[in-house]
């Protein structure tokens, strides 16, 4: 009897120990600070500039939350978390983590200054059929250098350009996926285009400017020379704020690409194949 004594106060230390010992994944601990349950020991997993807010309990109610692993190494790891609300709009966050001897949350981002281009949006798309051919004859008439759009095609590429920029990442992808061929030629033309882009110059370069109906029908406003040294890298820059950015990335080595932070590239997400989504802040 005495040993089984024994047997059962070493299990329960054990038990104890590793109960008050536990330590969480990047994702896993995403979803403890952002699940429905208050996380009770979220001070213990908050580490830089987040002092445990936002968490489970700012969520609307019925909110919807998914979780995908964007990048980790040893000491950092990237989170993004979709959050749909219960009328069924979403929008992406980035949860940014650290380690030291734990995982700890460090940083809350998304794609910021967004307000104006939804302002945009939604003046476009209440506009009828009407009011877009006087905008356009009006802006030919007056040759006004600030007009909006000044033809029908201008109006349905800013107007596909806005939903794209404020589009969920996963509707980013997707739109490459659908678009796939037409975006390996912009890249092949591109790729033919470097070495008068590359020539005496360093960093972001623009390449094929006077060829933008080729990329203007993917929703794309320009397409750059990131880098290229050693590995080329291009920029297929859809739009955003200042320095609040959404866009697509093409290289054949992905050590090259930039490295995901809370203060940059808040998110790259692999597509497959050389291609990646990007944001910045």
């Amino acid at each position: 009897m005495k040993t089984l004594h024994y047997i059962f106060l070493i299990f329960l230390f054990l038990t104890v120990k590793s109960v008050s010992g536990q330590t969480y994944e990047p994702v896993d601990l995403a979803k403890k600070i952002f699940g429905n349950e208050k996380f009770k020991e979220i001070r213990k997993y908050s580490t830089g500039e987040y002092n445990g807010k936002p968490n489970g309990q700012n969520l609307q109610k019925g909110a919807q939350t998914k979780f995908r692993l964007l990048g980790q190494t040893d000491i950092t790891a990237v989170v993004n978390m979709t959050i749909v609300d219960s009328a069924g709009n979403g929008f992406d966050t980035y949860l940014h983590f650290e380690k030291d001897t734990i995982w700890k949350l460090e940083a809350f981002r998304a794609l910021a200054m967004t307000g104006m281009i939804e302002m945009g949006l939604k003046e476009l798309e209440k506009m009828t059929s009407q009011q877009v051919d006087e905008i356009v004859a009006k802006s030919k008439d007056n040759d006004n250098d600030n007009a909006i759009f000044r033809s029908r095609e201008d109006y349905y590429y800013e107007l596909g350009n806005a939903r794209l920029t404020l589009a969920l990442d996963d509707t980013i992808v997707q739109h490459f996926l659908d678009n796939r061929l037409a975006f390996e030629s912009l890249k092949d033309l591109a790729m033919l285009n470097l070495d008068s882009a590359i020539a005496g110059t360093k960093g972001r370069k623009s390449l094929f400017s006077e060829h933008k109906e080729l990329y203007r029908k993917l929703f794309i406003r320009s397409v750059y020379l990131y880098e290229h040294k050693p590995a080329i890298v291009l920029d297929f820059f859809i739009g955003g704020m200042i320095d609040n950015t959404v866009g697509y990335f093409y290289t054949s080595d992905k050590s090259q690409l930039p490295k995901m932070t809370s203060r940059r590239y808040i998110m790259i997400r692999e597509i497959g194949e050389g291609w990646y989504i990007y944001k910045t802040t």
